[in-house]
């Protein structure tokens, strides 16, 4: 994908709105923002009609202004539904339709392939004998099988051969709506064998009629058809068993009274010779005169029972034919029960869910079998532990609760509602993922009222798909922090970042520009001399103001106070001390003193800012010695952040330095090479963490990866002056920092 175009009129609120995203294999990206209400439910609606297959839906809700213009190419060919995928902010009832794609191999998808295509022809073959439509759902009623699953219930149930009734039968016929009603009367209980006696009698002295053939009630027929097409003119005669005939309708109605009388002489065998009289009525009565033992097997006590036979009748005419399937299912089910959850993509999409966020419960599909199959969607039921450690919970500390069960209990918070939905969206991702399906994914506000932690989370996944072939994302957000941070995370660069800006009548994509900045006063006032600081968080604001002085020079001048040849600048030389590079462990207080002295004009800093002090030896003893659990001031998680992301890149360094295996990066294109040449690039790149975790993820070392992938998601690279400052740390808790601290460097 090269280009997007869109032209929108008159769509959910958009009135006009002409624009263009380039893509290309460097950036798969293009960030929106756009302030709530201007376009972004309206943009993304659009997206999820032509999805749905219901562009037609797309219109003016409001005003119904037309033309209706919803145009949408990729590389000047219109998109094609399948090639869309919208996420919403949130759907509270959303369930993803993909999880029984991502449980099967091609191996099994293969014999599934072979069994549904033999059910299917059985099936056909059924329907075709009983005459009944809606087979499955009438056989599981009539056996009483709770579970919806035809290929379980001729597993499981006997249906022998010595079951066959020998009649020609279909059970639509027997046992129609009107008929099974005419069975279930009390004249029809109470006298159904009398009316036969009574009408074997007629037969015997009647001989034109014939049992099962042609009854009373087809006579009466041609009797009335006869007269309403007038042929009793011109001589015309009719004649019955080549003796007795009739030349006028009186004398042909009079024999019909005639036996009519004979065969209801009470109320109740009017009634039962009226029920039999319909068009399905007669077919129930032939047949019973054919088969009066069927009589019994139509009392109110028997029908159940009954119907069973009749199936089984159909069964036993197929019997070659269910055996096969049988022993197709039985071969299938044992893949199945073989299969190891572990090493399917649903499990891999699980993983993936889990790594990021963390949930009160644990998942398990309950209909494993019947969900691949693909007769049931997939039932997933949470499991949860009523103990702290899950690990501890035996079997009977699990309560399990449906998706249905565990919202009404409404034992979620929002977030892990939220949380829950993203899981869903990661299946339908996954499933996308492995049939190498092109996609463009339309993101709105994805992350919204979620903790920062959540957010980079999110943001972390979102770098994830953008780097799968043929995955191409468009990410919408009125939060102006998110769409900043998801630009910086994925490298966006500026022609892929829009700020949406409009009037009544025309809404545009303009390229983003924005800065804005608010500095820390108090850490400043607090580095003065004189300022009787406390001698622990005067050093802590004197580190803590490293990344902000970085970000005054960005947005200002870099006046190169430093002066030292082994530093450019003095953006390069704060960018060492926050970043694993050659000569972070050898920068001195005094020499960050000038930087301060000059970018925030301080004349004399406190006497506790002692010159001789090694800054990086500072930033580890803070972090390590001076840091309290519960303690959330920002500037502890500050330091925590940048003390771990230091451990985390020299571990990472150390480790790929002391490897021998050949290294692929992104440099504008692809390159391969050495540990030692992988390392010269990341010494020059900007975004050093995520580029040296790349690195290190080629090392496959899998409890590593994840502890390094939290660094990814807990300390952000950049911290930027806002409104609201270090927003992407403040509602992160300073224990989970501590403890992602502690476990970086254990790996040390």
């Amino acid at each position: 994908m090269n280009k997007l175009k869109i032209h929108f009129e008159n769509c959910f609120g958009i009135k006009k709105l002409e624009t263009e995203f380039v893509f290309n294999e460097s950036n798969k990206v293009n960030a929106v923002y756009a302030k709530n209400g201007l376009m972004k439910t309206s943009f993304a609606k659009v997206f999820k009609k032509i999805q749905d297959g219901k562009e037609s839906d797309i219109k003016d809700e409001i005003f119904n202004q037309e033309p209706i213009i919803k145009n949408i190419t990729i590389d000047d060919k219109n998109i094609e539904a399948k090639e869309i995928f919208v996420i919403r902010s949130f759907e509270r009832a959303y369930e993803s339709a993909s999880i029984s794609s991502l449980l099967i191999n091609d191996e099994i998808k293969e014999k599934l392939s072979d069994v549904l295509d033999f059910k299917s022809k059985f099936l056909k073959n059924l329907e075709k004998i009983s005459g009944v439509k809606e087979l499955e759902d009438q056989i599981f009623k009539d056996f009483g099988f709770s579970k919806n699953s035809f290929l379980d219930f001729v597993n499981e149930m006997d249906l022998q051969s010595n079951e066959n009734l020998g009649l020609d039968l279909k059970y639509s016929e027997i046992f129609d709506g009107t008929n099974l009603e005419t069975i279930n009367s009390n004249d029809f209980q109470n006298n159904i064998q009398s009316f036969l006696t009574k009408s074997n009698d007629i037969f015997n002295e009647y001989k034109f009629l014939d049992k099962g053939n042609f009854s009373f009630p087809k006579l009466a027929k041609v009797q009335k058809e006869l007269n309403t097409n007038s042929f009793f003119v011109n001589q015309n005669s009719i004649t019955l068993n080549n003796d007795l005939s009739f030349k006028t309708p009186k004398d042909f109605e009079t024999k019909i009274k005639e036996i009519e009388t004979k065969l209801t002489d009470s109320k109740e065998m009017k009634a039962i010779q009226k029920s039999l009289s319909t068009v399905k009525g007669t077919i129930l009565r032939e047949l019973l005169e054919k088969n009066p033992l069927l009589i019994n097997e139509l009392k109110k006590a028997n029908l159940i029972s009954f119907k069973k036979k009749v199936w089984c009748s159909y069964f036993s005419e197929n019997q070659e034919a269910l055996n096969n399937l049988k022993i197709k299912y039985h071969e299938l089910k044992k893949e199945i029960s073989n299969l190891e959850l572990d090493n399917t993509a649903w499990k891999e999409a699980i993983n993936i869910f889990n790594d990021r966020f963390t949930l009160p419960f644990k998942m398990e599909i309950e209909n494993m079998n019947s969900c691949i199959i693909g007769e049931s969607l997939p039932k997933v039921v949470f499991k949860f532990c009523s103990k702290e450690n899950q690990e501890d919970c035996s079997e009977n500390d699990w309560v399990f609760l449906n998706r249905g069960e565990l919202e009404a209990k409404e034992t979620l918070s929002q977030g892990e509602s939220r949380a829950l939905y993203l899981l869903n969206i990661i299946f339908d991702i996954q499933k996308r993922q492995k049939e190498k399906q092109k996609t463009l994914f339309v993101i709105d506000d994805i992350a919204d009222s979620f903790d920062y932690k959540n957010k980079y989370a999110i943001i972390e996944y979102l770098n994830d798909i953008s780097n799968v072939e043929n995955f191409y994302l468009i990410v919408l957000s009125h939060n102006f922090d998110f769409y900043r941070t998801v630009s910086s995370r994925l490298a966006i660069k500026e022609k892929h970042k829009f700020i949406a800006s409009g009037s009544f009548n025309k809404l545009s994509l303009i390229n983003e520009s924005l800065k804005d900045e608010n500095p820390f006063k108090k850490w400043k006032g607090n580095l003065v001399a004189k300022n009787d600081c406390d001698s622990v968080l005067c050093k802590k604001h004197f580190i803590s103001l490293i990344p902000f002085v970085r970000n005054l020079i960005e947005f200002g001048r870099d006046n190169n106070v430093i002066n030292d040849k082994n530093f450019s600048n003095d953006i390069d030389f704060l960018t060492t001390i926050l970043h694993q590079k050659e000569l972070t462990k050898q920068i001195s207080v005094s020499q960050l003193k000038s930087i301060y002295k000059h970018y925030l004009n301080i004349i004399e800093f406190d006497s506790e800012i002692v010159d001789e002090e090694n800054v990086y030896d500072l930033i580890i003893n803070l972090s390590q010695n001076w840091i309290e659990s519960n303690n959330n001031q920002l500037e502890n998680k500050l330091i925590l952040a940048i003390s771990t992301r230091l451990y985390a890149e020299d571990f990472m360094k150390s480790e790929i330095k002391k490897s021998t295996i050949t290294y692929s990066w992104k440099d504008k294109k692809t390159k391969i090479g050495t540990s030692n040449e992988f390392l010269d690039f990341i010494a020059k790149e900007y975004n050093q963490t995520r580029k040296l975790f790349d690195g290190f993820k080629q090392l496959k070392r899998k409890d590593q990866i994840k502890i390094l992938e939290s660094v990814n998601i807990m300390t952000p690279e950049n911290i930027h002056i806002n409104s609201f400052m270090y927003e992407p740390i403040l509602d992160m808790d300073i224990n989970e920092l501590k403890n992602l601290h502690k476990r970086v460097c254990e790996l040390i």
